[in-house]
């Protein structure tokens, strides 16, 4: 137990003194006759500046000679003891003996375990404490524009969010380490937030996805690879897993039966993407890519990859100066046959599908709207026509019986005219109609009962 007491507490003096950025003891020297300090001899980091103050001394006390005067020699004889002389046109002027004092802590620095802890206000730079001067406080609650390569894919469609290879999770909330200060991110809705798709693909087909982040300024320093820093604003540019070639002109990353091309899904940015390859990073204060807009934030040169550019970039697309390729209407190809984007599908945008109307008369709507009248109207009179056509004829001597026997509907039921050589005489047996079907229907029934016991009796 007492063993692994004493190791804890060793892992923690050496944790302590890991995040105290310790820095180490130094020797200093001094020469003999050296002035004083708040009553001390003055003593310097090391006996060759000790020797040099002395020459220096020399050379303002003695000005006329001073080009004349130099350092014979500065040795040390141990870790405390040494000597000097210096020589005035080449022979001994003077000499002096040099003091040494180890293992002391640099200025504005205390002796701990392991070394020396800079004092508060101070920081180790070079093995020495130097004045802490925090370089992210005069920026405090400014806006940094910091743009983060999403992914890359296979089309320039702003609709298109099936990214090849993995894809950079983007600071959307909490905060990350830019250029050794602790920069916070807002809320989606805040200004600033820009989207953008390359239209000009880089030497693998692909086309750059990037998203302008106005994360805010803490004042607060930071460590890259710290906490704050889980994120790179740069993304590996992935190969393409299938071929790449040309179809129509267009350079692009197309699927092989042996190589298809698979691809990851990604979030869809907090705006609509836009034409566009801005440099990844932070936003520049001055020159290219320091503008707006699809043209202001894509650097005239480049590759289509991380560094941002070319030109062509951000053109062609929505929101590029070249005219606009309408959204959702791109493809990307899957061997010999292109592959639709993915609007329409479940969970995506409907897509926009613009109709070349060149020719097609101002009026059409109207003409076909009095074309369809003019149908339905034709029609209702040859329904009519056919059905009055359908009523006419001599219906015979023995309608009115029959009508007793499968009486039509009452409001069907009319006088039968008899045939001619009965001068115009009628029969007119819709008043009986009732009673026929009456009279019908029980005889149908006993009849139907008669039958079913004689089944029975005969089956007995």
């Amino acid at each position: 137990m007492v063993i692994v007491l004493r190791f804890l507490a060793a892992l923690l003096l050496l944790c302590a003194s890991a995040a105290n950025a310790l820095v180490p003891t130094v020797s200093e020297w001094t020469y003999n006759g050296a002035p004083a300090v708040n009553g001390q001899p003055q003593y310097w980091p090391t006996s060759g500046e000790a020797c040099n103050h002395r020459l220096q001394a020399l050379k303002t006390q003695y000005p006329g000679s001073a080009s004349q005067l130099t350092i014979a020699f500065c040795t040390e004889h141990s870790a405390t003891t040494g000597s000097m002389q210096t020589n005035l046109n080449g022979s001994a002027f003077e000499s002096r003996a040099l003091t040494g004092r180890g293992a002391n802590c640099p200025a504005n620095s205390t002796a701990v375990t392991g070394g020396c802890q800079c004092n508060s206000g101070y920081k180790e730079s070079g093995g020495q404490c130097v004045p802490d001067v925090n370089q992210c406080t005069p920026n405090a609650g400014k806006v940094q524009i910091t743009n983060w390569t999403v992914g890359f894919f296979r089309t320039p469609d702003d609709n298109d969010f099936s990214a090849v290879g993995p894809v950079n999770k983007l600071p959307t909330s909490g905060s990350f380490c830019s250029g050794g200060c602790k920069m916070n991110v807002p809320d989606a809705g805040a200004p600033g937030w820009a989207a953008w798709r390359s239209q000009s693909p880089n030497a693998q087909g692909l086309y750059r996805g990037s998203l302008d982040v106005p994360a805010v300024n803490s004042g607060t320093e930071c460590t890259a690879g710290s906490a704050d820093t889980p994120l790179s604003p740069v993304a590996v540019e992935p190969a393409c897993p299938g071929a790449v070639g040309e179809v129509n002109g267009k350079l692009g990353c197309y699927g092989t039966a042996q190589n298809p091309v698979t691809t990851t899904p990604s979030d869809r940015p907090p705006v609509p993407p836009i034409a566009g390859n801005p440099t990844a990073g932070a936003k520049p204060a001055t020159g290219e890519g320091s503008g707006t807009g699809s043209a202001g934030r894509t650097p005239s040169t480049g590759n289509g990859g991380n560094g941002g550019g070319p030109a062509a970039a951000g053109q062609g697309g929505k929101g590029g100066s070249a005219g606009g390729t309408a959204t959702g209407t791109g493809s990307s190809g899957t061997g010999e046959d292109e592959k639709p984007d993915p609007c329409g599908a479940p969970g995506q945008p409907e897509c926009n599908v613009k109709v070349n109307e060149k020719g097609t008369p101002e009026s059409a709507g109207t003409t076909y709207e009095t074309a369809k009248t003019k149908l339905d109207e034709t029609k209702t009179k040859n329904d009519e026509q056919l059905a009055k056509a359908a009523g006419q004829g001599d219906k015979g001597f023995l309608e009115p019986v029959r009508s007793m026997f499968w009486a039509p509907p009452i409001a069907a039921c009319e006088p039968m005219g008899l045939p001619g050589r009965f001068n115009g005489l009628t029969v007119d047996a819709c008043g009986v109609v009732d009673g026929g079907r009456a009279l019908m229907g029980f005889i149908w029934a006993a009849g139907g009962l008669f039958l079913c016991l004689g089944m029975v009796k005969r089956s007995i």
